[in-house]
Formats: C-alpha cells, structure tokens, sequence
C-alpha cells in the first residue's frame, strides 16, 4: 500500500481538543492525580491510537519518553499492550501506578481507606514524629509540613512493611504517588513553575496547607480512578514500563514493537522543561521508599544533566552524519552560525558603546541622551535596575510575589523619569554608575554563550537521532511510528522544524511518509512567550502548536 492512499486514512483527523488538560481521555480533568510538565493531551492520544490500530491493527505501542503516562493509560484503554521507559523516577511511578491494574478491588479500598482513617486519628499537632531531614528541607517547607509529611512517609513505611507480596506493589504505588503529588502541594515552591523558584516571603507568610488533609484527598482521588479505568478497558494487557535511556532500547530484547507514539522533549531542560527540577523535592522525600518497595532506583542528584541534551548526557553519533541524513538540520546550523556570528559583533560594538558612557560618567560628562538613544544599552539598563528593586523587595518579606514585581516596576519607571529630566542629580548618576559594570558582564556573557549554545543544540540533535535509530531497530517492518513535536525558537529568532528534522532522518532510514498532522495547544502547561535572556523586553513566541509526524516503515514487499 503506497504512503498516497495512507495519507487519505488521517484526513479530516480533528486533533484540537479544547477544554482542560484531562487525566485520561475517559474521565474529566478534576480527576487528575499529579502534576507534571508538558503532558500530551489524552483525547489526542487515544484518537491517534484508534486510528492507529483500525487502519494498522496493531497490538502493542512503544514511548521510550513515557512521562507521566498518559500514553500507557490510553493503551490500557484501548486494549494494547504497552513498553514505556523513561530516565526520571518519578515518571516511572506515575506511569506504573496510572497503567496499574487493580485486583480485587473491594480489599483494596477498604484497607486504604482504613489506614487513611487511622492516619487522621492518629496524628496531632503535638505527636512526637521523628523529622525527616535533607539538605535545604527548610528553605522549601514550613516546620508544620515537614512534621507532618514526616509522619505521612513513616506510616507508609509501616504500612507497607506489613502487607505481603501479592499487594505490596498495588498499595506502594498507590500511596507513594498520593505522597509525591502532596510534597508538590506541601512545598514553597511556586508550583505553577517547572522549575524550583521559592514564593516570596510575602506569599510564604500566607501559606497554610495541611499535608495530612491533602494527603487524604489525593488517595480518595487516585483510588476512585483506578477503579473506574479497570471498569473500562475493553481487555487484559500488558504493560512493561522500565527506568531506561530512550537511547538504548536492547532492554526490549526480542521483542518487536508494531507501532511507537511519542512526544520527545523539544530540547535540553536548560532551555525547555526542566523534568529533573520539577521532580526533585517528592523523590528527595521519597526515593528510599521507592526502591525498596517499586525497585526504582534514584541514584542521580540532578537527572537534567542526563536527559538528551543534557551537559552528562553523551552520544557516539557524528555530527556530520545526523547533519547529513536532514536537509532541515543542515539549514538550520548554516543559519545559527550566522545569526552567532552577526549576534556576536553586535554585542562586542554594545561593549565598546557602554565603555565610552562609562568613562563620560567617571569622568563628570555623562549626556543621558547617549544611552537613551542607544535602545539596546537602555533596555538593559532598565533590566538591571528592576532586578535590582525586585531583589531588594523581595528579600524584605513584606509583599508577595505579584506586588513585588509591580513595585519593582514602578519604581524603575521612576528612575528612568529622573534620568531622563532636566534637573539629573548626582545621586541617580551614582546609582547608574553602579550598574554599569554588570550590564557589561551581561554582554560579555553573552558573547561566549552565543556559540555554546549552538553547540547545546546540535548536542541535543545528535542525542534525539539516537533514539530515531533505536525505535526503528525495535519496529517490525511495516510498523508505523508516530512523532508529537513543537517547533521551538533558538538564539532568540531562529525556527527550528523540528518535524521535518525527523522526517528527513526517516526518510534517510527507508520509512514512507505519511503525512504530517498539526494542531493548536488549548491546554498544555506551556508559557505563550518567554522573554529574551538579554534585555528581557523583547518576547519569544513558545511552541503554540504541535505537529503529529507519522511515518511507516518500508518494505521492498510493497
């Protein structure tokens, strides 16, 4: 069947979902049992898998980038069996416990709800509870939270020490996700961020969340789920979730993979999501419990470092070739030399600018409409003096975070007032003269950063090709292969097709393009823009859609 009259099959496929970002395709979004950065979108997921199996009839799916499940648990839906690995522990938990399949489910609801019932009656404020303790635990949780968390994980230990084989797994799942999603909850961390930011004092001052009532909650929440997707899935399956490298899949052995459906990271966690950051306070508080009861291993502090892209994460692949095998990527590193190379110049002329108006100042001849005039310098100098306010405000604890940035604001524009007016005194020329310096190690930074980061990410392009080769080695022929990927923006203006990237390597394998689907993110957990690293004034539009590329592997058969 030629790859034609495949295209006609996808269509008229309406991906764009709109509504929340729901737990399961199946069940509506307040019955979401843990956060997670950059989840695919259920009802994309079980529409390209139905599609999937009724023109291909396959039977089994691959993600070697399982995240938090969501592919896992649509295959379970659906009847499929399933192989998912991931480098984070925390995805394994929550791809095993949302792909779980719970036997005998009256016992065990009842002896959750039990030990949630004891749990409450059990513990006060005034119980003695030995505190659980790691590097920092109180720069990210009020006293209260840490004794009460502490609580929480030594009866889940105890709980679990005192039940047998058969339901240990079910049960550890179960109560250590609960916990996880409640040290998310319980911390001070601005938990509509991926990455570890503290609230500010005044924010800190305000919150008030009592673990052992979220804890509760959460038990409720995910026990009911569990139940409810056991109810629906059309048959038994099998489901194989491992703490692997997507880079090496030889862990599938024998095994061959009729279809792969997944949703790579777009690039490095220094410049996209940071997963490691995001899971670093639930497995400092749980990775113990987590191998002793799942054999999930954390034996990395910082799994960021290792994620494709990562400054630990190594390849054999040679750039030549990955630049080679895609037209796209070899355009794609002619044009970030360039804009490298013109970025670069522009900086260093920026430098020799900001030096002249250093020495004016020194030397009592500081004109303020040389730096007006100059947009880029002003911009920057606007930047350093609203950081500077932000800090100051913030280190006072009197406002909370939304109210320090307005005062911080406010206060630059101020200043700028005062530069800008006829009667400049000395004290706002002090004052800029401090600064200068900084924002002249801002520009000297950036001028060694520009060619790191092209080397960033031809890094990650070197590691993602990788895993390319990978799938295809597991697929049988004939299998087809599904790709959810956004074009992301680098050195503050390039494009990168990332679809076409991966359809050039398939190409380059011997697959038959499909087609290549797109649709508009409604819901994903995604920033509309991020701001640029150098003036932080002009905006950098994120990945607002996504791109589906299918792909089927060739057979001279056909």
């Amino acid at each position: 069947m030629v790859a034609s009259i495949e295209k006609e099959w996808w269509i008229g496929l309406d991906l764009n979902y709109s509504g929340e970002n729901n737990f399961a395709s199946f069940f509506p979004s307040n019955g979401n049992i843990h956060s997670y950065p950059a989840k695919a979108v259920p009802e994309m997921v079980v529409s390209l898998l139905k599609k999937l199996k009724e023109e291909y009839s396959i039977t089994n799916v691959l993600d070697p980038f399982v995240g938090s499940g969501t592919v896992a648990l649509e295959c379970k839906y659906l009847g499929l069996d399933f192989c998912g690995s991931d480098l984070n522990p925390l995805s394994i938990l929550l791809a095993r416990t949302k792909s779980l399949t719970v036997n005998n489910t009256s016992f065990v609801e009842e002896s959750l709800k039990e030990f949630i019932s004891l749990l409450n009656k059990e513990y006060s404020p005034e119980k003695l509870v030995e505190l659980f303790n790691f590097d920092n635990i109180e720069y990210w949780f009020k006293p209260e939270n840490i004794k009460e968390l502490s609580f929480i994980k030594q009866e889940i230990n105890l709980y679990l020490q005192g039940h047998n084989k058969e339901y240990r797994e079910t049960f550890a799942l179960i109560l250590l996700t609960a916990f996880s999603s409640t040290v998310r909850e319980s911390s001070l961390t601005r938990n509509s961020e991926f990455k570890l930011y503290r609230m500010s004092p005044g924010d800190i001052d305000k919150f008030d969340v009592n673990s052992i009532s979220v804890f509760t909650n959460k038990i409720d929440n995910l026990l009911g789920l569990l139940v409810e997707t056991n109810k629906l899935s059309i048959r038994k399956t099998e489901t194989n979730i491992q703490l692997k490298n997507a880079k090496d899949l030889s862990h599938l052995k024998q095994k061959k993979i009729d279809a792969v459906l997944t949703s790579p990271p777009y690039g490095d966690s220094q410049s996209t999501v940071a997963y490691g950051e995001f899971s670093k306070l639930p497995l400092q508080w749980s990775k113990d419990l987590l191998f002793r009861y799942l054999n999930i291993p954390t034996t990395i502090d910082n799994v960021d470092e290792y994620l494709l892209g990562g400054k630990k994460s190594t390849s054999d692949t040679s750039l030549r070739k990955i630049i080679r095998s895609s037209t796209t990527l070899r355009n794609l590193f002619k044009e970030m030399k360039i804009v490298c190379r013109d970025a670069s110049e522009k900086y260093r002329m920026l430098i020799d600018d900001l030096e002249i108006i250093m020495k004016d100042v020194k030397g009592n001849k500081f004109d303020p409409s040389k730096l007006i005039r100059n947009t880029e310098l002003y911009e920057l100098v606007k930047e350093r003096i609203r950081l500077d306010y932000y800090r100051i405000f913030n280190k006072s604890g009197k406002l909370s975070n939304k109210e320090v940035k307005l005062k911080a604001k406010r206060l630059t524009e101020i200043f700028l007032s005062e530069l800008n007016g006829d009667n400049l005194c000395s004290e706002t020329v002090q004052i800029l003269s401090n600064k200068l310096p900084f924002v002249k190690e801002t520009l000297k930074r950036k001028v060694i950063a520009l060619p790191r980061r092209v080397r960033q990410v031809l890094h990650f392009f070197k590691e993602l090709y990788l895993v390319v080769e990978q799938t295809d080695q597991v697929l049988v022929e004939s299998g087809v292969q599904a790709w959810i990927v956004g074009h992301r923006t680098v050195l503050g203006s390039i494009t990168v097709d990332m679809a076409e990237v991966l359809n050039d390597w398939f190409l380059s394998l011997g697959y038959d393009k499909v087609i290549t689907l797109h649709r508009q993110y409604s819901f994903k957990r995604l920033p509309h823009h991020i701001n640029s690293t150098v003036t932080r004034k002009n905006e950098i539009k994120t990945m607002m859609e996504e791109h589906i590329v299918i792909v089927r592997k060739y057979t001279s058969a056909e």
